[in-house]
């Protein structure tokens, strides 16, 4: 999954599947991603960040 968009505290999510949905930071924050994913992929276990520069 992606973050591809942010609108106030919603985080539009890009996932594998080719979709998009709206989470909430708070959700994105404690790892509730199932509102994004099905049931393959409920929970985020890894962020990646880009380094500084």
């Amino acid at each position: 999954m992606m973050v591809i968009g942010q609108e106030g505290d919603m985080l539009e999510i890009y996932n594998p599947w080719g979709q998009t949905t709206w989470v909430s930071e708070d959700d994105f924050v404690n790892g509730h991603m199932d509102k994004a994913s099905d049931s393959r992929m409920p929970d985020a276990y890894a962020v990646h960040l880009p380094a500084d520069r």
